[in-house]
């Protein structure tokens, strides 16, 4: 996975995921963990819920990206 090789290249350590990419959000996030990249992973978009992120493994969930953005200053 292109996300998992460049997060782990680049030490990355906020991974943001969109709603775009629901029939992959769940996988990423496994792989992440799997590969002991030391990110977090941060989900968001209309039609996900703040429940269904935790259900999948996210550590951050936001509506839209203006949220996002608040979320990832009080955090970093």
């Amino acid at each position: 996975m292109d996300i998992v090789q460049k997060a782990k290249e680049y030490n990355v350590k906020l991974v943001g995921l969109s709603a775009f990419m629901t029939t992959t959000l769940k996988n990423t996030i496994k792989v992440l963990r799997e590969n002991r990249i030391d990110t977090k992973v941060f989900v968001g978009g209309a039609v996900l819920t703040e429940e269904y992120a935790k259900n999948i493994g996210a550590d951050y969930y936001s509506k839209d990206a203006k949220s996002a953005v608040e979320i990832a200053k009080l955090s970093f």
